[in-house]
């Protein structure tokens, strides 16, 4: 029984010693239904169609606001129109407002908690990403883009197998991506210049 036992664990030692290591994966690609959102995060970023149809949209707000000296609460003049709200980890600017600055939190109306203290002058204009559609159930349309209030003008992109080249994002506003009809849409994103 024990020169079972010793084989055993002498294999499985050989095995591990092997050739093969753990592999980092730099992207996975992304699937986006027919009629159906995804989220790919903040940019800038650099898209790379794989397969199918789709478009691209940056999903941004503005106003203008200020913080009471050095804080991470900015007070909006106003409560921003539906569909362009700041939204929880999307990158804020304006003047005094740090590059790469995030929304930790909104209240719905005109506080925006930011991730850091900060200056901002009375009457700054501001811009921040906003959520893009929600994904629904299988087989559900999502929000058709035209009804969107936050949505730039799309960039259509259709794979064009190897010959398809990429397309940098430099916005900071939060992307979109929208599957037209057919198969969807698959791509791979990267930051720019690390592809």
């Amino acid at each position: 029984m024990f020169h079972v036992k010793y084989c055993v664990v002498l294999a499985a030692l050989i095995a591990l010693s092997g050739v093969a290591h753990a592999q980092t994966v730099v992207n996975q690609p992304v699937f986006v239904p027919s009629r159906q959102w995804v989220d790919i995060g903040n940019g800038p970023t650099d898209i790379q169609p794989v397969e199918g149809n789709g478009e691209l949209y940056s999903s941004l707000g503005t106003g203008v606001g200020s913080t009471s000296g050095s804080s991470t609460t900015l007070t909006l003049t106003g409560t921003p129109p539906a569909g362009t709200a700041p939204c929880v980890g999307c990158i804020i600017s304006g003047t005094g407002i740090t590059s790469g600055t995030t929304v930790a939190a909104f209240n719905g109306t005109t506080t925006i908690t930011l991730s850091a203290a900060m200056t901002v002058a009375s009457m700054t204009p501001l811009s921040w990403g906003s959520a893009c559609p929600a994904a629904t159930a299988a087989n559900v349309p999502g929000a058709s883009p035209n009804t969107a209030n936050a949505l730039s003008s799309p960039l259509n992109l259709r794979s064009q197998g190897a010959a398809s080249g990429t397309y940098p994002m430099y916005t900071q506003a939060r992307i979109c991506a929208y599957g037209l009809f057919q198969n969807g849409f698959t791509f791979v994103f990267f930051p720019i210049g690390a592809h």
